[in-house]
């Protein structure tokens, strides 16, 4: 499973529970219109071996033939 910065930012774009980690308190928002630097890794569920503590990445990159 591809793990690249273009492939982290296309997920991040299409992921309905993205919450940019430097949003406290914000409850989830796919709100990748606010935000300059989209990507599962500026996302507050972001966790370095998995990847996502929800596991959505798998499932988007598999829905989507990222």
């Amino acid at each position: 499973m591809k793990k690249d910065a273009k492939t982290f930012k296309e997920v991040a774009e299409r992921c309905t529970r993205f919450s940019p980690d430097e949003c406290e308190g914000c409850s989830f928002s796919n709100s990748t219109a606010s935000s300059e630097d989209v990507s599962c890794k500026h996302c507050k569920h972001y966790e370095p071996g998995k990847v996502c503590k929800l596991d959505l990445y798998r499932e988007i990159v598999t829905n989507h033939n990222l």
